[in-house]
């Protein structure tokens, strides 16, 4: 592990505590740091620059996430929130640190990145990546997708063992913020996002009403031979 990911781990443990000592408007913007220390994974620069363009990410994130606070109650919250981020990122000193240990990979997408997989799963899928105002996919909104698909009340995956192969899988959420993640993280905690493989040859899609919807033919295919009792309940409103 190299210095630099070294203060990128210990910033972003940071950022995840301070998420997990609030509640509501407090999450919401700390959730914005979070939002920009994600861009980094695997950093070699100097510690000195690494520090300095963690601060210009997360806070350029923070600024724009926070304009819309007017409250004295929550202009004093962001200031402090925004002080101390500040005095942390800044006073970090490798030598300093305890032991750090890894924590589950976790990389934001680039606008560029994103350009590319969206188009992609728009012309295999028909998936609007939540673009368009009301815009869901299958079964919330019908398609014009040529790939077959089942859906479900995700109430019948929640027990289920993660079986995905491989080490990575995309995460895209209707926020239009989207990540490279360990298959491990796969999960049902977001309330609107979709999963897929970097070839674009498989979708899952998990709505804000309780569905989770299965697209892609060879992963039809290994879901009907791994999960035949599951198949059985498939597109319970038709």
């Amino acid at each position: 592990m190299t210095d630099t990911e070294k203060i990128v781990i210990k910033t972003k443990e940071y950022i995840l505590k301070l998420h997990s000592e609030g509640y509501s408007t407090h999450q919401h913007i700390v959730n914005s740091l979070k939002n920009g220390i994600d861009y980094f994974v695997g950093r070699k620069d100097g510690l000195d620059t690494i520090k300095n363009e963690i601060l210009t990410t997360c806070l350029t994130e923070f600024n724009e996430r926070t304009k819309v606070y007017d409250k004295v109650g929550h202009l004093k919250m962001v200031d402090t929130i925004k002080t101390n981020f500040i005095t942390f990122v800044s006073e970090l000193n490798v030598n300093d640190l305890p032991e750090v240990l890894p924590i589950s990979f976790e990389r934001r997408l680039t606008n560029e990145e994103f350009k590319i997989l969206e188009s992609s799963l728009k012309d295999k899928f028909d998936f609007g990546s939540w673009k368009d105002e009301n815009y869901y996919w299958e079964p919330l909104s019908k398609t014009k997708t040529q790939n077959p698909f089942v859906y479900f009340d995700d109430d019948l995956f929640k027990s289920e063992e993660n079986k995905f192969r491989g080490d990575r899988i995309l995460l895209l959420t209707d926020e239009n913020i989207n990540y490279e993640v360990e298959t491990s993280s796969f999960g049902f905690d977001w309330i609107e996002c979709a999963y897929c493989n970097f070839e674009t040859d498989w979708l899952i899609y998990i709505s804000h009403e309780g569905t989770i919807t299965f697209s892609g033919q060879k992963f039809l295919t290994e879901i009907k031979n791994k999960l035949p009792e599951i198949m059985a309940n498939k597109n319970p409103w038709d």
